[in-house]
């Protein structure tokens, strides 16, 4: 659990959320049409997800988007207040590949009662527009509350591509058996890497006269990118909104809902197990990975800085709440807190692989 200071962190203007009468009209929307399916890597379209669960009950529909909160979209912005990184650096994403779906819901009054749509897709969330992408719709669901659940799964279990991700993209996370490619920039006119000394190998960089509260020497680097390929299954569910659980189905009527990935839990200063405004978003640590200071952070590198390497990981930092114990280096760092971003209709929260983790 967080320390009463966690509180005390700056607030978080919070992403879109939709109302209920824009669900309604998007449900308007999308009933009779196919929800723009992609195709297979090999070329052939997806089979039917939908499930019917009770064939002498009302016909009840759901179809399930896929929704990119804006922080993947727009990037995040250096600033001192609302949902920007605090110390300076603003990011942006050339793209952000999820692999995800496994859709399952169950009756709320009758676990017994259920229906899936286990399909996994590979989607470039850069790409998808703020209305969100349809992709699987589940058909002849009685009427009642259903408690709503889905996964981040890897590629290589199946997953079907995305035009927005190309061929070779897929190729190399279903090797992999990925579930994200996240791939973008650090950047800050002024920037500077300050890698510990320990793993540093800064080569030929001279340093620029700097240090950090390590008193390690600093060097310039304006602009970091990085390309990181991780594997981090995660179940999330049963999901819920504003503390009613899932979705509702009336008579033989439509339902949308949204399964919502977050893209700023990387640069969260912990895993907040309260309300996700009080966390303070920071960049820096992630600088300081660049151990030779070329202006690119990987995986090796990640995987050589341990937490208390960092200098900038500091009291600001809490990392207690972590779906991975014990955090060994940053790349176990990274890859958990991806395992956090999983959330229903834009703010709504969804508990990952059975553990609760409230972002309100």
């Amino acid at each position: 659990m967080f320390s009463a200071s966690w509180n005390t962190l700056t607030s978080r203007a919070p992403p879109r959320r939709w109302s209920t009468s824009r669900w309604l009209a998007l449900a308007a929307s999308l009933a009779g049409c196919d929800g723009g399916a992609p195709d297979r890597d090999a070329g052939t379209a997806p089979p039917d997800a939908g499930s019917a669960v009770d064939s002498g009950a009302a016909g009840g529909t759901l179809s399930v988007i896929l929704e990119a909160e804006d922080t993947i979209t727009d990037g995040i912005a250096a600033g001192d207040t609302g949902a920007v990184i605090r110390d300076g650096w603003m990011v942006a994403f050339d793209s952000y590949v999820v692999v995800i779906g496994d859709i399952d819901v169950h009756l709320a009054t009758d676990e017994g009662v259920e229906a899936e749509a286990p399909e996994l897709y590979a989607v470039d969330l850069v790409s998808v527009s703020e209305a969100g992408l349809p992709l699987w719709t589940l058909t002849g669901l009685q009427t009642g509350r259903w408690e709503f659940n889905y996964a981040i799964g890897g590629a290589g279990d199946g997953a079907t591509r995305h035009d927005s991700v190309p061929e070779p993209v897929f190729a190399e996370m279903v090797a992999e058996d990925a579930t994200y490619l996240i791939s973008g920039e650090l950047s800050r006119p002024d920037g500077q890497s300050c890698p510990p000394s320990a793993v540093a190998t800064p080569g030929a960089a001279v340093a620029n006269g700097n240090t950090n509260a390590n008193g390690e020497p600093c060097y310039d680097n304006p602009t970091i990118g990085f390309r990181l390929l991780i594997p981090a299954e995660t179940a999330f569910g049963p999901c819920e909104i504003d503390e009613v659980p899932g979705f509702a189905i009336t008579g033989g009527g439509a339902t949308t809902v949204a399964a919502t990935v977050h893209g700023d839990h990387l640069f969260f200063n912990g895993f907040p197990e309260g309300d996700e405004g009080g966390v303070t978003r920071l960049a820096q640590w992630l600088a300081d990975c660049d151990l030779n200071v070329d202006g690119e952070v990987t995986r090796a590198e990640l995987e050589l800085v341990a937490p208390a390497d960092l200098a900038e990981l500091d009291a600001r930092f809490q990392l207690g709440g972590s779906p991975i114990t014990p955090l060994q280096d940053m790349w176990d760092y990274v890859t958990a807190q991806v395992k956090t971003q999983g959330h229903f209709q834009g703010e709504g929260e969804c508990p990952f692989d059975g553990l609760a983790h409230m972002h309100d």
